[in-house]
């Protein structure tokens, strides 16, 4: 999300990354770029027929057809338009509150809710175990990565299985979450028939079952009265008796006419504290980690992202630019999230280790 070099590919703006071996050939072209020959090909006429089999095989006896997780965000917010007004599911729309969320999030949801016509409930989790949670993901030195991709691996499918659970405990069938395919394939649960990527697939997975096993193992051992470790670091991400639905694995990922659409027909708005851009939006936490991802000099899991969807087509080169140029790092409000986590010592002393010298959030905890 933030540019630490001007080294970067022509053509997916992916910038030069020692640490995931992004190199930049002469011609200006990035590795994967260059060793790029094909877009995975897609029958998306027979996925949209197996999703509508899923959805036709719901228990039509529950209260609600499925539960949404509403983050507010264009992709949740398309996604929840599609579901009612194409195929006409009653949905309960649930928006988690991990205490980190911008309000425009919950005025988004809320507002996306009441068009729709979707009930809606926001699940706020216990404040003092998701600050400890927090502080665990971003400072642990058994789980921390160098990108700092740690702190959405684990936040991402912990949030996912509170959802399937909270959907188990009320009878409702199916759960609709609107991650978009790159996310869909880190998680695990893509639909997969190119047998490279299904072995890619398949080896990430084992690093997050080996990276998950060591996390219970780091936070029990650092929480030994609170003996949660398996409830946030889940290795299945679906509650038993509930379908864990991706749509955005069974219909084209198309930004500019998800934009268009949810911004014509919900008045939907994004997120300008977060990007004064369409095209991405989050918490508080991922402004934080894409700035120690950015001290280290390394790409982050969006930074990826975008690099696959403008070589996938899905997603202008310009808009991208335009996203960087408008990024820009807000130390008084990171510094304001390191200490509403109290982790401002810890973080202080992980950036020092990390580069050896103060750095400007360094300087900012300290003053």
């Amino acid at each position: 999300m933030f540019r630490y070099t001007s080294k970067h590919c022509k053509q997916c703006y992916l910038q030069e990354d020692p640490f995931h071996n992004i190199t930049i050939n002469t011609q200006g072209l990035c590795n994967l770029c260059e060793n790029s020959t094909r877009t995975p090909e897609r029958n998306w006429e027979k996925r949209q027929k197996q999703f509508e089999e899923i959805i036709a095989k719901r228990d039509r006896s529950a209260q609600y057809d499925g539960l949404i997780m509403m983050s507010g965000g264009k992709d949740s917010a398309y996604m929840a338009h599609m579901l009612t007004k194409k195929y006409g599911l009653n949905l309960l729309a649930l928006t988690i509150d991990n205490g980190f969320e911008y309000p425009e999030t919950f005025e988004n949801a809320s507002t996306i809710a009441k068009k729709l016509d979707m009930a809606q409930l926001v699940y706020r989790i216990n404040p003092k175990l998701m600050q400890e949670y927090y502080k665990f993901l971003f400072c642990n030195p058994a789980i921390l990565q160098k990108d700092c991709g740690q702190v959405c691996t684990f936040c991402g499918r912990f949030l996912v299985r509170t959802a399937t659970e909270l959907a188990a405990n009320m009878g409702i069938p199916l759960v609709f979450s609107g991650h978009n395919p790159e996310q869909i394939f880190l998680m695990g649960e893509s639909i997969e028939e190119d047998p490279d990527r299904i072995t890619m697939m398949e080896f990430t997975m084992a690093l997050v079952q080996e990276d998950t096993a060591t996390a219970v193992k780091a936070w029990e051992k650092a929480h030994s009265a609170n003996r949660t470790g398996q409830l946030l670091f889940p290795l299945k991400l679906s509650a038993d008796n509930v379908s864990l639905v991706f749509p955005f694995q069974y219909f084209p990922y198309e930004p500019d006419k998800m934009r268009e659409t949810v911004q014509r027909k919900l008045n939907w708005l994004p997120i300008k504290r977060f990007s004064k851009t369409y095209i991405a939006s989050g918490c508080k936490l991922v402004k934080l980690w894409a700035y120690l991802a950015h001290c280290n000099e390394t790409n982050n899991y969006v930074d990826f992202e975008f690099s696959t969807q403008v070589r996938e087509g899905t997603i202008p080169l310009s808009t991208i630019k335009n996203f960087y140029t408008e990024s820009a790092a807000d130390l008084d409000e990171l510094a304001e999230l390191t200490h509403d986590l109290n982790m401002a010592a810890s973080l202080q002393e992980m950036l020092s280790s990390h580069f050896g010298k103060e750095n400007e959030l360094h300087k900012k905890l300290a003053s």
